[in-house]
């Protein structure tokens, strides 16, 4: 049950200048340096309030030095509230895998929060506490949210994307900028009751998945019982219990997930000795072995995309100082899964690349388990294919495992039994950029 509604977002005014200057990465993308470019492109960007710097004393003064800024921003009219409660059509136009153009086209609306335990909303991927308690010192400070969630919901039919078609074919987008990777972010303000009805009609029987925003989410529902205990809940159009997000169909064309490979590192030689290595993988795994005299980086990418197209579980293998060839890694032995996992995983969960990558190989051959990979003792991940391979070759790396991308139905499939996939598991592309919309709430 998937409970959505308009509402007045605080939007930049003309007066602040280029929306490319004021608009910014996911803080969890903002690294020092950037933060630092974002600072120096206007004293308005969004990266003053989202990543502020530390002022004296201790770590709680940036909070404070962001409410302070918001507050600033807003009292000079640099912010300012659309006077109606809209919802906001969201496109970006960016380059797919093979440098193709492609359109990802969603809403920006309030959703009703709810603890996972109802099951309307399904996390896939696991939490780490440092950055819920950030994002929630933000909240507590600001009481507002300026970065999205980005759900996916199902709808086969496809009703939402016509909808949302229809309306943007009539008309010109209200806002449109291009970010630092060169996709277009385009946005439609609909304050039409009618439109707005019909999209609550089509979300309100179908279950959300989280895609990108675990820990807002996790933050926004803290902060939720955090005021609710407290007598705190706000005025019904910006109560506390209803959280920004960005919505986005899974059945849709212009939804696309790019891999994350592995990077092995750390190892024991003995662990690192090919022989060794592809007997052990031999086991569970169809080993091709492709030289590389002719393009053979291009042939094992190619084998891995067929692998994709047939649904079989592939990787490629890349061994460091081995540079005459390289491998393509089918999954094979079924029995092993269910020797691995047992019965405390469904089916589904067994035969993600990702599963069937950590526990077969990671854990049972190289020996790196669940704690390793948290600590990310042994393993690093990049998105870039080339670049892993590099990276092995340069011998910085000792292993490099190319994967291919996770599957939005798949991601339902398991969501939608309650598991959580391994960490890594989607890169939803692109990122939804901040500060295109920001919601505060009304407290009485």
């Amino acid at each position: 049950m998937a409970k959505i509604a308009p509402f007045r977002a605080y939007r930049y005014a003309d007066k602040a200048g280029g929306l490319k200057d004021l608009v910014t990465q996911p803080y969890d993308k903002i690294k020092d340096a950037l933060r630092d470019e974002y600072f120096a492109r206007s004293p308005h960007n969004i990266a003053h309030i989202i990543k502020s710097d530390e002022g004296p004393g201790d770590g709680t003064n940036k909070y404070v030095k962001a409410a302070e800024h918001f507050e600033k921003m807003i009292a000079e009219g640099v912010l300012e509230r659309d006077a109606e409660p809209a919802i906001y059509l969201y496109d970006i136009e960016y380059a797919g895998p093979e440098g193709d153009r492609r359109v990802r086209s969603g809403f920006i609306a309030l959703a009703q929060l709810e603890d996972f335990s109802k099951g309307h909303v399904k996390p896939h991927e696991n939490t780490l506490e440092g950055p819920k308690a950030d994002r929630l010192n933000l909240m507590r400070a600001t009481g507002a949210n300026f970065g999205q969630i980005f759900m996916l919901y199902p709808d086969r039919e496809k009703a939402s994307d016509e909808l949302m078609a229809a309306w943007k074919s009539e008309r010109s987008p209200d806002i449109e900028v291009v970010d630092d990777f060169g996709e277009t972010h385009r946005v439609w303000i609909v304050t039409d009751a009618e439109f707005i009805v019909k999209l609550q009609a089509i979300l309100e029987p179908v279950d959300l998945f989280i895609a990108d925003g675990h820990h807002r989410y996790e933050t926004a529902v803290n902060y939720m019982n955090e005021k609710t205990a407290a007598g705190e809940t706000g005025v019904p159009s910006h109560s506390v219990d209803y959280r920004m997000m960005t919505f986005v169909n899974m059945f849709a064309e212009g939804l696309t997930v790019f891999a994350t490979h592995r990077l092995v590192h750390s190892l024991p030689p003995e662990k690192i000795d090919p022989a060794w290595l592809i007997g052990e993988l031999e086991k569970d795994f169809e080993i091709r072995i492709i030289g590389e005299a002719q393009g053979g980086e291009d042939e094992m990418l190619g084998y891995l995309e067929a692998a994709y197209q047939e649904g079989k579980v592939a990787f490629g293998l890349v061994i460091t100082d081995v540079e005459e060839e390289c491998y393509v890694l089918t999954h094979t032995n079924e029995e092993a899964l269910d020797e691995f996992f047992g019965e405390e995983y469904s089916d589904a969960y067994k035969h993600l690349d990702c599963a069937v990558l950590h526990g077969l190989i990671l854990e049972k051959v190289l020996g790196i388990d669940k704690e390793a990979l948290a600590k990310q003792s042994n393993v690093t991940y990049i998105r870039d294919a080339k670049e892993a391979i590099k990276e092995v070759h340069l011998g910085q790396m000792q292993l490099a495992f190319l994967m291919n991308p996770t599957r939005p139905e798949e991601v339902a499939e398991v969501a939608g039994g309650g598991e959580r996939m391994p960490q890594k598991s989607t890169d939803f592309y692109p990122k939804m950029i901040t500060g295109l919309t920001i919601n505060k709430f009304d407290f009485e």
